[in-house]
């Protein structure tokens, strides 16, 4: 009797991590992870190693209910040239506020993917990227505000839609800035369960 192939799911409610997955052709299932996101944030201060335990706690969660199956967590953690985290803004006047203060500034997104079968950590990839803002004004925020995009994304921009007009430029993977260690992901998955890739 032939092995039945392997089959991936990911562990996350992000649609634009999901078209990343899905555009570069593989066949996946979501089953989104409940874990405390924000315990585990405010116990590790190192922004690298927090993304990736958030990535490997929500495969590891997930896992427990697909035996059998190769389970991606993935995490990002954004963080402003003062060392402050990125948040997601809490209302309108928020959001303003957060665009004007990365106006014609840098930060750093880390971001990592932990790759779950059976129950064991299998692969893990990190990545970081550099994001600078290019300079704009108090009316340029509000508009991009009112246009009622960024309001559940961390920082408040959405740079694969209109948010791209902030940026100035991307030192790293854009895959990255969007959430996922894309190259990494498929390079582990070749390795972990060729079969996934078609």
């Amino acid at each position: 009797m032939s092995k039945a192939p392997a089959r991936l799911v990911l562990a996350s409610r992000s649609a634009i991590r999901r078209k990343l997955l899905v555009d570069a052709g593989l066949a996946l299932e979501v089953d989104a992870a409940d874990v405390d996101e924000r315990a585990i944030g405010e116990a590790i201060a190192d922004p690298a190693a927090r993304a990736l335990c958030l990535a490997t706690d929500k495969a590891l969660a997930v896992g427990a209910r697909h035996p059998g199956a190769v389970v991606l967590g993935s995490d990002q953690v954004g963080v402003l040239e003062d060392g402050s985290f990125l948040e997601k803004p809490s209302d309108q006047a928020d959001h303003v506020r957060m665009l004007l203060a990365m106006s014609g500034r840098s930060q750093t997104f880390f971001v990592a993917a932990a790759l779950v079968l059976d129950s064991v950590v299998r692969a893990t990839v990190q990545d970081q990227v550099a994001v600078t803002f290019r300079r704009f004004d108090e009316a340029t925020a509000r508009a991009y505000v009112a246009a009622g995009e960024g309001a559940w994304s961390c920082g408040g921009y959405e740079i694969e839609h209109r948010g791209a007009q902030l940026i100035a430029r991307v030192d790293g993977s854009l895959h990255a800035v969007l959430g996922l260690p894309l190259f990494g992901v498929l390079e582990a998955l070749r390795g972990l369960a060729p079969g996934l890739l078609r």
